[in-house]
């Protein structure tokens, strides 16, 4: 498998954790859970170093539609995701694309986190998973981090605090 390829979770997937569907094995769902949105083979090689069947399992998530791959990096380097075409200004397309990816990978950090300690049934999980821009994320996550504070704890709040800054490269 091409240690390049970017790997992401479809809808199927994002179903698969967020809904506690249980329906594969608990390998599998590790590696699900690992994935994230965007992350490349090695990557995913480098977080699961003792996984010796990783790559039959990868093609069985992708052959079963749990993730889809996405466009190899090196092909990428030149050309903003389409994501990011919308809201990038003509003269900054790879500053915009590197937003838009820090962006996606912050919400679904966020929304991770929230699942595994709130649920989805909160009103903060659903309108963090409907933020669409930036605007609309750093007004939501506030939102979320109260519901953190208030049912898990508010060092778990600060830490979820940490590695959204930390993702947005701030």
């Amino acid at each position: 498998m091409d240690m390049t390829m970017q790997l992401s979770r479809t809808v199927k997937g994002q179903e698969e954790i967020f809904n506690l569907g249980h329906t594969l094995r608990p390998k599998q769902r590790q590696i699900l859970f690992s994935v994230g949105n965007g992350t490349s083979f090695a990557e995913l090689r480098s977080k699961l170093p003792n996984c010796a069947d990783l790559e039959a399992m990868v093609n069985d998530l992708l052959q079963s539609g749990f993730i889809q791959a996405l466009r190899n990096m090196a092909s990428s380097q030149g050309t903003p995701a389409p994501s990011a075409v919308i809201s990038a200004a003509p003269s900054a397309p790879a500053v915009s694309a590197q937003s838009a990816a820090n962006l996606e990978a912050s919400r679904s950090y966020v929304l991770e986190f929230m699942a595994a300690l709130v649920g989805t049934k909160s009103p903060a999980y659903r309108k963090m998973s409907e933020v669409q821009d930036m605007a609309g994320f750093k007004a939501i996550l506030p939102m979320c981090h109260k519901v953190i504070a208030a049912v898990a704890s508010p060092h778990q709040a600060a830490e979820m605090e940490a590695e959204v800054a930390k993702r947005m490269g701030r």
